[in-house]
């Protein structure tokens, strides 16, 4: 019976790493296959073996010494913060309202914020473009800050109404017998409790922004409004011949910066999805 049970354990723990294995050689494989190809020299990148004979960074430092590319850096790190930020203000806000106050309809609307998050983004670009056109601000930061702020809303505001839920309104009531405003109580009380799960947020809607393509490409013309993402695609179908250690190369760098932040976030992150969602 006893080694029935451990055999039984030893099955289960198999097909549990199973899975998990496979999802992780199927993430990290093509990382480490571009970071040894950015290696490389063009003539090299064709052969069939993975690591470079002679590595060279040359690649990287053509890149981290052109003026250009920190332009598209700063672009896509000013328009992913101010979006991020925004985001969360708002979300905390919409979150607090659907979490403290019962009024009519409420779940329907809490559904209907989501449909811009079913819906397919390229289904957005057309009337997306033509508003944006009315209003005078195509081709400018504005335009993709309120953009990127949209789309991260509905879902920031659904992590976040389940913190909310866990707050005690005890602890509410008590500060405002203490004379606190309805704005102090939110503040003051309900956000510290619920930072983990704003830093979930946070983080989810910087790496939405950072990563957005489509809009960017369909809302701007100029060259001084592009992000790395842009960037990274006209620098794939504007050469004659692809430069693909150069192009690795930058896709190293662009990714970089996110996966730095999952690991310094990457506890809170997942203790806030999960908190979250059971909450």
């Amino acid at each position: 019976m006893g080694r029935g049970s451990r055999l039984s354990r030893a099955g289960s723990r198999i097909l549990v790493w199973i899975p998990l294995i496979v999802l992780v050689a199927w993430s990290l494989v093509p990382i480490l296959w571009s970071f040894a190809a950015s290696l490389k020299t063009p003539l090299e990148v064709y052969r069939a073996n993975w690591i470079p004979e002679d590595p060279t960074f040359a690649n990287y430092r053509e890149l981290l010494g052109s003026a250009s590319f920190w332009r598209y850096f700063g672009n896509s790190a000013f328009l992913a913060l101010t979006s991020a930020a925004i985001a969360v203000f708002c979300s905390v806000l919409a979150a607090y309202g659907f979490a403290r106050y019962a009024f009519r309809f409420r779940n329907l609307l809490l559904v209907a914020i989501l449909i811009p998050r079913i819906l397919p983004r390229a289904s957005l670009i057309v009337p997306l473009y033509e508003l944006v056109e009315r209003l005078g601000l195509l081709d400018t930061y504005v335009a993709l800050i309120l953009t990127y702020t949209a789309t991260a809303i509905p879902l920031s505001t659904w992590i976040l109404i389940g913190f909310f839920h866990a707050v005690p309104v005890e602890f509410e009531e008590a500060a405002a017998i203490d004379g606190a405003t309805l704005w102090q109580r939110l503040w003051r009380v309900v956000v510290p409790i619920a930072v983990p799960g704003m830093v979930t947020v946070g983080v989810l809607a910087l790496r939405e922004a950072w990563n957005e393509f489509p809009f960017v490409l369909a809302l701007t013309t100029g060259a001084d409004k592009r992000t790395l993402p842009y960037q990274l695609f006209l620098l794939r179908d504007s050469m004659g011949i692809q430069d693909w250690p150069l192009v690795n190369a930058f896709t190293i760098l662009t990714i970089v910066p996110i996966l730095i932040l999952y690991l310094i976030f990457e506890r809170r992150i997942v203790s806030g999805l999960t908190s979250g969602a059971l909450k």
